[in-house]
């Protein structure tokens, strides 16, 4: 069932029916367009058929597009989006051209919207219920009518009376980690009046603990306005709270938060100013799904401060600088306050309209150019090279390597690792073998200090098995992803055990996703798994199973919200007779083998090493294919084991054991060169290669504060986070040390590379 309020039909909008009708769009850029008559930030239906008919008149890709179907003189949501992908997708580049001003409305693009509570969508009187608008609703009640907040009169916004504890409850949000990346709070609040100290405004997901009562956001009389995010670090709760006391508490001026985590970092802005954790914030940051507790408007205390909200909104995304002022803008004009703003914010003078920061990159499918690429597997094509020399690559250079020197595998809800992650955000992976975190019994990661080989297990403990999962990524999508023209390789080995004794549901994969969907969960999911093994034949290769999945929430948004076709490059047996490989390869040999997957812009290979005639390493092409546009998407590496149960228990558990020796990624030279605004330049490090000295990474950035630091050396990855410096070890001397600086504050989150220091 979809969950989106899909029209607004009231006498208000219809009222503005007949000026809406008569608008004319002004091309010329500066010029605004009155398309928001009511000055309210949103758009009715009215408004949104002069909205898209806008669209219509600038971008061509829409000159044929039917939006009023039904021919009601009104546009809804569904009707914007049904049959199309998302037009914040497909038409950024035409409407930024033609120079229209749009006023932007943080439901023009409405599939930005998980969760929001409008004052709008309440009629006058008292409020027992608020009904969210969303993909993922919440309604908010309650049932009380002595704890019941007012809304008197429209405009002025749901009001709580003072030393009442009025108060509405929503249900838990399990996913809020990444359902609710960005938060807009609009209220007001009498700071003089109410017995207590301290009223709580909101509580997402109350309680103590990761995840829980993030945001809330609360008032004290003494120290201001707090606003705090809890996730976890190791097996404690990592709280960040930034708190001002610089808000409105006259009880009729309103004030504005926008608030969320970015990429590891909390961020916050109050009426237009930035602030700061009260503490230090830890370098990264993860959280964990959430039970047994409720969100909460108002607090059931009898000694709270008078306040109303007009406003609450969640949604998707881990919005730009740009995009936080951006919404900060829309509140203030919307309640008529951007007058108050710092002199410097740039929507002091003038309303949002829509821009380029309204139009980030994502992969937009083609279904039809998706099934013409599956035609061309076939073994005419893939097998064209099977078992000969394969083709190396040029032009390639090292930007990943992990050869176990140490056990640096960390839990993915932990927010301290700083590579490995385990178990991933996926808990279906192991099958029916349950997934555990590192640390945890049975040890399913157990790690050869002494040979520096780390491996994966499937072990049973009583009646249940376990398996394990490593990611670049943790659980938030932060880490370690290659997006375009990339070299994947790994060099794993399996127990040498015969195909007689080897009958079992052993399913150990070495694969891909594209974490965007993590933060766009209305989008359908990329997967690309470079090799499955299916122990039932020792032989059977599956190679680059590649899928576009459903999207993680059923919605309107995406155009098909289920699965698309999915295709395998290689499925069959590795035997000589079947590959060409000389001498086949079978893959529980007890060997070492390296696979190599090369994405290239037009080509995709796969190759294996096997033994010559002398015992050395000799690259083999396994198969080869088009590549397919998803391959090119930003890509994590995610190596796991699993057991399928239906086809049997491994007779012994070291059967289930996938040893890693080492893994590394590659990616152009040219693309490692390149850089795009808002860089100024590439990146540059400063400073001695000596122990004990500590080395600087300029980041070269204008107009971004928020930054992340990736530290390598010779490719191998020292951490990452939002610090500039990293100290030197004597296990650095010696090696080329370089910084890769990901402008977390900027559109798309562009990267760039520093050059070697030596």
């Amino acid at each position: 069932m979809y969950q989106i309020k899909l029209s607004i039909k009231n006498s208000l909008a219809h009222c503005f029916a007949i000026l809406a009708s008569l608008l004319v769009v002004t091309h010329t850029a500066g010029a605004a367009t009155q398309l928001d008559v009511d000055g309210n930030g949103l758009y009715d239906d009215v408004e949104r058929l002069t909205l898209v008919n806008t669209f219509k008149q600038v971008c061509p890709s829409l000159k044929d597009a039917d939006f009023d179907a039904d021919g009601d003189g009104q546009v809804t949501v569904l009707e914007q989006t049904q049959g199309r992908h998302p037009l914040s997708m497909t038409i950024g580049k035409e409407v930024l051209a033609s120079g229209v001003q749009i006023p932007w409305g943080i439901d023009i693009f409405s599939e930005w919207i998980t969760c929001a509570y409008l004052q709008e969508d309440v009629a006058p009187g008292r409020v027992a219920q608020h009904i969210a608008r969303g993909t993922r609703t919440r309604d908010a009640s309650q049932q009380e009518p002595a704890l019941q907040p007012s809304h008197i009169t429209p405009g002025d916004g749901i009001f709580f009376a003072e030393n009442l504890g009025q108060q509405l409850t929503m249900e838990r949000e399990r996913d809020a980690r990444w359902n609710y990346r960005w938060c807009i709070f609009t209220f007001r609040i009498d700071g003089d009046s109410g017995r207590d100290s301290k009223t709580v405004l909101l509580d997402l997901n109350k309680g103590n603990g990761p995840s829980k009562s993030s945001p809330k956001i609360w008032f004290d009389k003494q120290t201001g306005l707090h606003v705090q995010y809890a996730g976890r670090q190791n097996a404690g709760t990592d709280v960040r709270v930034m708190s001002t006391r610089d808000i409105h508490t006259d009880g009729k001026t309103w004030n504005v938060v926008v608030c969320g985590i970015r990429y590891g970092q909390m961020y916050a802005q109050v009426n237009g100013i930035d602030l700061q954790t009260n503490h230090p914030q830890p370098p990264r940051y993860s959280g964990e799904l959430v039970y047994d507790t409720q969100s909460v408007l108002g607090k059931a205390q009898s000694g709270n401060s008078a306040w109303a909200y007009d406003a609450l909104v969640f949604g998707l995304t881990e919005p730009s600088e740009a995009m936080v002022s951006k919404m900060t803008g829309w509140a203030a004009h919307r309640l008529n306050f951007a007058d108050r703003l710092p002199k410097d914010h740039p929507y002091r003078y003038k309303r949002p309209v829509l821009d380029q920061e309204d139009f980030p990159d994502r992969y937009v499918h083609d279904n039809d150019k998706w099934l013409k690429w599956g035609e061309q597997i076939k073994k005419s094509v893939t097998r064209v090279n099977s078992g000969g020399q394969p083709i190396r690559p040029l032009g390639y250079e090292r930007v990943f390597y992990d050869d176990f020197r140490e056990f640096r595998i960390d839990r993915s809800t932990s927010g301290t690792g700083d590579l490995w992650m385990a178990y991933g955000f996926n808990t279906a992976v192991g099958i029916d073998a349950k997934l555990i975190h590192p640390g945890r019994e049975p040890n399913v990661y157990p790690y050869d200090a002494k040979n520096q080989k780390q491996t994966l297990s499937v072990l049973k403990k009583g009646k249940h098995w376990y398996s394990a999962g490593l990611y670049t990524v943790n659980d938030m999508g932060y880490g370690y992803t290659w997006k375009g023209a990339k070299v994947f390789r790994v060099r794993c080995m399996f127990p040498n055990v015969e195909q007689k004794e080897l009958k079992s549901g052993l399913f150990p994969a070495f694969w891909s996703y594209d974490p965007d969907f993590l933060v766009w969960r209305t989008a359908n999911r990329i997967e690309c798994d470079w090799f499955e093994f299916d122990a039932i034949n020792g032989y059977w290769y599956n190679g680059v199973s590649t899928h576009y999945h459903y999207a993680h929430i059923n919605n309107i948004f995406a155009k098909n919200s289920k699965s698309y076709k999915r295709f395998k490059i290689y499925s069959g047996e590795l035997t000589e007779e079947k590959s060409k490989i000389p001498g086949g390869l079978y893959f529980w040999d007890g060997e070492y083998h390296t696979w190599e997957f090369i994405v290239g812009d037009n080509m995709t290979f796969i190759n294996v090493t096997i033994k010559d005639e002398n015992g050395n390493d000799k690259w083999v092409e396994v198969c080869r294919s088009p590549t397919a546009p998803t391959y090119l998407q930003r890509l994590d590496l995610q190596l796991d084991t699993a057991l399928k149960a239906k086809y049997g228990d491994p007779k012994q558990q070291s059967h289930g054991d996938f040893t890693i020796d080492w893994v590394e990624v590659l990616q152009k030279t040219t693309q490692l060169n390149e850089f795009d605004k808002p860089f100024t330049a590439r990146p540059q490090i400063t400073g001695t290669i000596q122990a004990g000295k500590t080395i600087t990474c300029q980041a070269n950035l204008q107009g971004v504060t928020d930054v992340r630091y990736y530290w390598f050396a010779d490719g191998y990855p020292l951490t990452y986070g939002p610090s500039d410096s990293y100290t030197l070890t004597a296990n650095e001397v010696g090696k080329e040390i370089r910084c890769m600086v990901k402008a977390v504050g900027a559109l798309n989150m562009p990267e760039a590379w520093s050059d070697s220091l030596k």
